[in-house]
């Protein structure tokens, strides 16, 4: 009887540290698979709030982080082995980048926007023709702020670029820029036309001055960077109507 007391318990014993030893790993794949990371572009801090709330609803054991930034800086950081599974960026060039790198996969259109030039509300200002010699004009950094780049292409094809050249600040992405005019730091900024909203209500401190046509439009696309279960939900998430609908009230278009 004594014998059989012992076999019983070894048996036991084995039996939980097997399931001791098996916890971690399970837990670990668990939170790994129900954690994503979505870098995305500055101009989505407003509307990527909303979509994570819109997401969490239908996903309850999935968490959203998110990393803002210019899109080519964001791109930068994935090429150097940065932690993201997605990635939103306010143009087409960075994902096909990575893509041709082998560094993203699925690719979804989501969005187009609007390239805009902003004053100070209550500014006199017109057009960049009336800076004057002390005034600055901000955009962002040309290589890594996809604005920045459509900015200097209207500027270029407009025949100003060396008219202004000498009174740019550059900024890190849209919101430095909506700061610097906001503030009196700049007088005149490019930005996007969702930047001059705050979900329904305009923005405090700056109105627009002018659209600024482009020869092509301004298309947001997004790239999947990693195989995570959780990342993959909310891509297909991105191209339901909800997600649509959630882009038109920030002045999206879809």
């Amino acid at each position: 009887m004594k014998s059989k007391f012992i076999w019983i318990m070894c048996i036991s014993l084995a039996f939980l540290l097997a399931a001791c030893s098996s916890s971690p790993s399970e837990s670990k794949d668990k939170t790994a698979e129900s954690q994503i990371t979505v870098s995305a572009a500055a101009s989505l801090t407003d509307v990527t709030k909303e979509l994570e709330t819109a997401f969490h609803k239908q996903h309850k054991d999935i968490d959203v982080a998110f990393n803002y930034g210019g899109s080519g800086a964001l791109r930068q950081q994935i090429e150097k082995g940065a932690p993201s599974d997605i990635l939103m960026s306010a143009n087409t060039k960075d994902i096909d980048v990575l893509e041709n790198q082998g560094k993203v996969t699925d690719t979804y259109d989501y969005a187009t926007n609007k390239l805009v030039l902003i004053k100070q509300q209550g500014s006199k200002l017109k057009s960049v023709e009336d800076l004057q010699e002390t005034d600055q004009l901000a955009l962002g950094e040309v290589e890594s702020v996809p604005a920045g780049k459509y900015a200097k292409q209207y500027l270029e094809d407009h025949r100003l670029w060396d008219t202004v050249a000498s009174k740019i600040v550059y900024a890190k992405d849209v919101r430095e820029v909506l700061n610097y005019v906001d503030k009196g730091n700049a007088q005149l900024g490019f930005v996007y036309q969702t930047d001059l909203y705050v979900g329904d209500k305009q923005q405090k401190g700056v109105e627009k001055v002018m659209d600024a046509d482009l020869q092509q439009p301004i298309t947001y696309r997004m790239g999947l960077v990693t195989e995570n279960q959780a990342a993959k939900e909310w891509m297909t998430f991105m191209q339901s109507d909800e997600a649509k609908q959630i882009l038109k009230k920030y002045h999206f278009e879809v």
